[in-house]
């Protein structure tokens, strides 16, 4: 008996912004032809693809649904889900300005014979409402350039969001206080006030869930984390154009700033998480330069971040706050990474 037509897709591409799905259908002998497409759903629609043929299931398992879903368990899709998937990413990055890349349809011939007439499944694309494009690894300043353009033409200024790297030598750096709130380096008294209130609320909610943990606000003789995860921070900030993408910073470099701090055998565990959920060599290498900065700026610090939370205030800069573990308080730490849930960023 011929095996039916079967999708699958990456099972975080709705909170990563980009995965495969994967699409496979079998002749009476046995043998497969399967599609497979990469797909940003945050922008740019489907950005690679190809089309091959396997000569058993076991064979298109291995060599192709293993390699690709490596991580964890693909999603299983009916196969009209998974064309209207497809189609609609296109058509998302089409209204946009943007074509689905070259070996599209190549890849779009295993879609004969599937139609979506009766699938009720929808679909959505961007991010908070908006496109959101994240710079590839492959992708050359040019192009990047190219495709901001592109987004400011046909969204406007503040209607999409984006983070791309930049050459160090070309950035300016984001004033500290700043990033933490600030304007012209001099707190406004209401604004000051309206951010401790912030931090009370913050440690008051700490200390109902933990009555047993001392909450300390800006403890005496340390300095504010938030200002030194700032300074970790800002060669990205000075990109960010609003405070989602800024706030997307914040989470990466928390999480690159307790990288610096955990022994060799966690990390490398940490590492490997941080590949599986923000996929592609640019962003790798993003996360890898943020935990050097807190290396080289910060050699001394010993506290691990347990929360970051942001806001913008009336001003238009971001204002940060972050929870740390205190030195000594290990078994904290080990309950907050025990908690912990994957950050929803993408490639």
């Amino acid at each position: 008996m011929k095996r039916p037509t079967e999708a699958f897709r990456s099972p975080q591409l709705f909170d990563d912004g980009l995965g495969y799905v994967v699409i496979s259908r079998f002749k009476a002998d046995g043998r497969c032809e399967a599609g497979f497409f990469l797909v940003d759903v945050f922008c740019l629609g489907v950005k690679d693809g190809g089309f091959t043929s396997f000569s058993s299931f076991e064979d298109f398992e291995e060599n192709l649904l293993n390699r690709i879903f490596h991580d964890a368990e693909p999603v299983r899709m009916t196969p009209a889900a998974g064309r209207k998937l497809i189609e609609d990413a296109v058509a998302y990055a089409r209204d946009l300005g943007f074509a689905p890349g070259a070996d599209y349809k190549k890849a779009g011939r295993v879609l004969g014979g599937i139609t979506t007439v009766e699938c009720g499944e929808k679909f959505v694309f961007g991010r908070g409402g908006k496109p959101f494009y994240i710079q590839g690894p492959s992708e050359s300043p040019e192009r990047c350039a190219w495709i901001l353009q592109t987004l400011e033409r046909r969204c406007g200024t503040g209607g999409y969001h984006y983070l791309a790297v930049a050459d160090g030598e070309d950035l300016e750096l984001l004033d500290e206080e700043a990033a933490n709130g600030w304007s012209d380096g001099v707190p406004d008294r209401e604004e000051a006030g309206s951010e401790l209130a912030a931090l009370q609320e913050m440690a008051r909610r700490e200390q109902a869930k933990r009555p047993e943990t001392e909450v300390r606000i800006n403890p005496a003789g340390r300095p504010k984390l938030s200002d030194r995860l700032a300074l970790v921070a800002e060669p990205l900030l000075e990109m960010a154009p609003d405070h989602e993408a800024k706030k997307l910073i914040f989470q990466i470099a928390a999480l690159a700033w307790n990288f610096s701090m955990i022994d060799p055998a966690r990390s490398e565990k940490m590492l490997k998480d941080v590949r599986r959920i923000m996929p592609g060599a640019g962003v790798e290498a993003m996360f890898l330069t943020l935990a050097a900065r807190a290396i080289t700026l910060f050699p001394e610090e010993d506290r691990i971040i347990l929360r970051v939370e942001t806001d913008p205030p009336a001003n238009g800069n971001i204002a940060v706050r972050v929870m740390s573990a205190m030195p000594g308080d290990q078994a904290e730490i080990e309950e907050r990474e025990s908690e912990r849930r994957e950050p929803a960023l993408a490639r």
